[in-house]
């Protein structure tokens, strides 16, 4: 004996609507032809499965048995294409941007939509760094691409046959306060002010401190590793930061804020790519070959 599973959905479709007119509708089939399939049910069984002397339409108890395992086997399949669908989710090609915290969002997200159609259907991860962790994590090769701050020096460091690097932009490390209600700044960095600062191990820390430290009159507020979260201390009016211009243009252009020096205390960056040469993931080369041939 063999079964159809088009039999284990008819009998499963006639058992919720109790109608075999409505549940051929529903099986897309003439009534004449859904009974026809019952019945060659019920032949390949040898026996019935309907009580035909009811007025109402009833299973037998032959009939209710074969119902019980008709459901157990949906509910089988159903958990098997379930199993299915998510090792082919498994399966979806995933890069991963190691990002340092003040270009992962309105940066990292503007240069997202910068790929073409073909690359936009990788699944992305973002994983915040400071700019020591992105180096760390690319070496070993927890991330496929490292976005940060990178000056010349230490380009001169990295082993070229190993870590592969693009420019992407430029920003200048820029000291700003929130301005008062006449516009002005509220802090004048040629007096005394409130310094909101980078960890002491943070990338921007040393750069800063080059140029301010026996220079400038200041106490140190805040530390934080976090560019966005000085950017926040600064907006409350809590004191002066170095922030990435990148970061708060859209506050310098509405004059929620001041730059508060010239060019000798602003500290241009260059914004750079690097991916580690050892991984030769094809979707990944795609996207550095995207990369060397697109205007940035």
């Amino acid at each position: 004996m063999s079964l159809e599973i088009r039999w284990i959905e008819d009998l499963l479709t006639l058992e919720q609507e109790r109608s075999i007119s409505k549940a051929a509708e529903r099986r897309f089939v003439s009534q004449s032809a859904f009974t026809r399939r019952i019945q060659q049910l019920e032949q390949a069984l040898g026996f019935p499965i309907l009580d035909r002397d009811s007025r109402h339409l009833e299973f037998t108890d032959a009939g209710q048995i074969l119902l019980a395992t008709a459901k157990s086997i949906e509910d089988q399949l159903q958990a098997t294409l379930a199993l299915l669908n998510n090792l082919n989710k498994t399966k979806e090609i995933t890069v991963r941007f190691a990002v340092v915290h003040s270009l992962s969002s309105t940066f990292f997200a503007n240069f997202i939509q910068l790929f073409p159609e073909h690359l936009q259907e990788f699944k992305i991860e973002l994983i915040a760094a400071n700019v020591g962790e992105g180096f760390k994590l690319l070496k070993e090769g927890a991330c496929d691409f490292f976005i940060g701050y990178i000056d010349h020096s230490k380009l001169n460091q990295i082993n070229k046959d190993i870590i592969d690097y693009l420019k992407l932009g430029q920003t200048d490390i820029i000291p700003v306060c929130i301005t008062n209600k006449n516009g002005e700044a509220k802090f004048d960095i040629k007096k005394h002010f409130p310094l909101l600062s980078y960890s002491k191990n943070a990338y921007l820390r040393n750069l800063v401190d080059q140029i301010i430290m026996n220079k400038l009159n200041y106490r140190i507020l805040y530390e934080t590793d976090h560019a966005n979260n000085l950017k926040d201390f600064v907006m409350q009016g809590a004191g002066v930061a170095w922030l990435p211009r990148i970061t708060i243009e859209d506050e310098l252009l509405m004059n929620k804020v001041k730059i508060l020096a010239d060019d000798n205390f602003s500290i241009p960056q260059d914004i750079f790519i690097l991916r580690n040469k050892l991984n030769k993931d094809t979707s990944l080369q795609q996207i550095w070959n995207f990369l060397k041939n697109v205007k940035l």
